[in-house]
């Protein structure tokens, strides 16, 4: 299927797995690894129905999404799912929580799709053809540093990271204009992209939480990248970072000073 047509029946599969998700108000919740780490039965029933209807688009393509057993990038299409990226908040019913749906080609992100569930929002992108939302383009700001609103995550799951996570926080407070932390990455690189805040960082994410969200950064005009230098891949957890081309390099270097450089080969 073409790349265009694939991605308007893409948007409305992820649509419809948002419908799904608000239709079960108190769902069943398990715990699973790691601290405060929660699965409930709508992540689940989602991410059921996008493999599904993803499967039906584009038969060729693997998945590697955050609710399944192994997980491994494969050469050719591969469909990178979080079925709800927010999981806590959905359960709390604090609002900010999204679906993501990032497609790689041979490792290279060429489609993403990132709905906001509650604010019925979907933000887009394809490759070259410019980033979206609800259908308008969206554009990365052009704000400094000084007056600038930087977005950040927390890694809850990896509590030996507070330390040094906490010291780059201290810092952007001290250089921005004011921080803030929604609870799903997602959409807090969407909202970079959209020129809503001007930067983002957490210190280890999953290609499920960030993969759409890197297409949509790229196509908007954004930035994003690892430690030293590297830019982000989608076969394993990494650091996260994103900003508009008026911030990044100076959130680059607040968040590497902090929380260092990868080893050396």
């Amino acid at each position: 299927m073409e790349l265009k047509k694939l991605a308007g029946e893409a948007e409305k599969v992820v649509r419809e797995a948002g419908d799904l998700v608000c239709s079960l108000q108190h769902p069943k919740v398990y715990t699973k690894e790691g601290h405060a780490n929660f699965v409930t039965e709508a992540d689940l029933a989602a991410q059921d129905y996008l493999v599904e209807k993803l499967t039906y688009l584009l038969p060729e393509a693997h998945f590697f999404a955050e609710e399944q057993e192994k997980n491994a990038l494969r050469p050719g299409y591969n469909w990178i799912i979080d079925p709800i990226d927010g999981t806590t908040n959905f359960m709390r019913g604090y609002r900010p929580c999204s679906i993501s749906v990032g497609l790689v080609r041979d490792g290279e992100g060429v489609l993403g799709l990132v709905y906001d569930i509650w604010a019925g929002e979907m933000f887009s992108a394809m490759k070259g053809e410019g980033a979206f939302c609800q259908g308008e383009p969206i554009r990365a700001a052009e704000v400094p540093m000084e007056n600038a609103l930087i977005a950040f995550g927390t890694s809850p799951y990896y509590r030996e990271l507070a330390e040094p996570t906490f010291g780059a926080i201290r810092e952007l407070f001290l250089r921005c204009g004011d921080l803030r932390r929604s609870g799903s990455a997602a959409l807090d690189l969407c909202h970079v992209a959209a020129g809503r805040c001007d930067g983002f960082f957490e210190s280890i994410l999953s290609p499920w939480d960030y993969c759409a969200a890197t297409v949509i950064l790229r196509e908007a005009g954004a930035l994003s990248g690892t430690l030293g230098g590297g830019a982000l891949g989608y076969e394993k957890p990494m650091l996260v970072m994103a900003g508009s081309p008026a911030v990044f390099q100076e959130l680059r270097e607040v968040v590497e000073r902090h929380l260092g450089r990868p080893a050396e080969e």
